[in-house]
C-alpha cells in the first residue's frame, strides 16, 4: 500500500510521506536550488513501490514559501532542518537522495548524524568546483544584484544545462524556481560565497557510508570532479549515464531508478526484516 501524507507546522519543513507497508527502510529526497518535492515525481511510483520515501521542500522551497526562518542559510542550518522532519517522524536511519546541490547537503546530513545514514545516492552530485565554478560563485552575488536574482538562476541553469537534450530538465529548474520569492533568492545566493570550503571540507572527509554517485556523460562541470570524489572515498562508487546532462534523475529518469534500486537492494541491511506499523 502507498499512502501520501502531507503535514505542516510553523517552523517543520514540508514534507510528503509516501508509505510502503512492506519495507521498513526509508529514502529522504532532496532537491537542489530551485526546485521542490515536484522535482522527484518521477521517482516516486518506482522508488515507493520497494520503499517508504520522506520527499522534503526546502526552506523557502515549493510548499515552504512564505515560511519565515529566522537565521541565515549555511549548510549545517539547513541540513539540521531536514534531520528535524526526520527527527519528528521518529525515522531512526535514512538513506539519502539529494540531486544537485541537494547533494550537497546530504554529505553534509551525513557529517553531522553519520550513524543515522544508511546510504547516499548522489545524482548530479556536486562535490568539487572546477576554476569556472569557483569564479562563478566568487562573482554571484554581485551578478545577480546586476541583472537580477531570476535571471542569474535562469542563466546558471543554461551554464549547467545548455545542451538541447538538456531542455526538460532546464525548463523544469527554471520553472520550479519561480516559487521563490527575491528574499530567498538573496539567501540561497549568499550560500555561493562560501561554497568552495564547504565542497572542500566534506570532500576531504573520510567516510565508511557506502555511497553511489550517478552522472550524466555530459555533466560538463561537476563529472570530472566526481569521478575523483570515487577515486578519493573507498566506499563511494560512479554509475555514468550516457547522452545525459546535469539532472539525471530528470533526463533520464527510469535508467536512473533502476541504477538507485540495484544499488540500495545490493547494500540494504535490512531487506529481510519484518513489516513496520505505520505512522500514527
Amino acid at each position: 500500500m502507498l499512502q501520501t501524507i502531507n503535514l505542516k507546522t510553523q517552523q517543520l519543513l514540508n514534507y510528503e510521506v509516501h508509505q510502503n507497508e512492506n519495507n521498513q527502510e526509508w529514502i529522504v529526497l532532496v532537491h537542489g536550488a530551485g526546485g521542490s518535492t515536484k522535482t522527484w515525481k518521477r521517482q516516486i511510483k518506482q522508488l515507493g513501490a520497494v520503499y517508504n520515501l520522506l520527499v522534503i521542500d526546502l526552506p523557502g522551497h515549493g510548499k515552504n514559501k512564505g515560511q519565515v526562518l529566522d537565521e541565515n542559510y549555511s549548510f549545517q542550518f539547513i541540513s539540521e532542518k531536514l534531520w528535524e522532519v526526520v527527527d519528528y517522524l521518529r525515522i531512526k536511519k535514512v538513506h539519502l537522495m539529494g540531486i544537485s546541490l541537494g547533494s550537497i547537503l546530504c554529505l553534509q546530513m551525513r557529517l553531522l548524524r553519520p550513524d543515522q545514514v544508511l546510504s547516499m545516492i548522489l545524482p548530479g552530485a556536486i562535490v568539487q568546483l572546477n576554476f569556472k565554478l569557483r569564479l562563478l560563485a566568487d562573482i554571484s552575488l554581485q551578478l545577480a544584484k546586476i541583472i537580477g536574482y531570476r535571471r542569474f538562476y535562469k542563466l546558471s541553469a543554461h551554464i549547467m544545462m545548455p545542451r538541447a537534450n538538456h531542455k526538460k530538465s532546464r525548463d523544469v529548474f527554471i520553472k520550479e524556481s519561480q516559487a521563490l520569492t527575491i528574499e530567498e533568492f538573496k539567501k540561497w545566493t549568499n550560500l555561493y560565497h562560501n561554497l568552495n570550503d564547504t565542497l572542500n571540507h566534506l570532500f576531504e572527509t573520510p567516510s565508511t557510508t557506502p555511497q553511489l554517485l550517478v552522472m550524466g556523460s555530459q555533466d560538463h562541470l561537476f563529472l570530472s570532479a566526481a569521478k575523483k570524489y570515487v577515486r578519493t572515498h573507498p566506499t563511494a562508487t560512479i554509475d555514468i549515464i550516457p547522452d545525459c546532462g546535469h539532472v539525471v534523475s530528470i533526463e533520464q529518469a527510469s535508467q536512473f531508478n533502476n541504477i538507485s534500486l540495484s544499488f540500495l537492494q545490493e547494500i540494504s541491511p535490512y531487506s529481510s526484516l519484518p513489516k513496520k506499523p505505520a505512522l500514527s
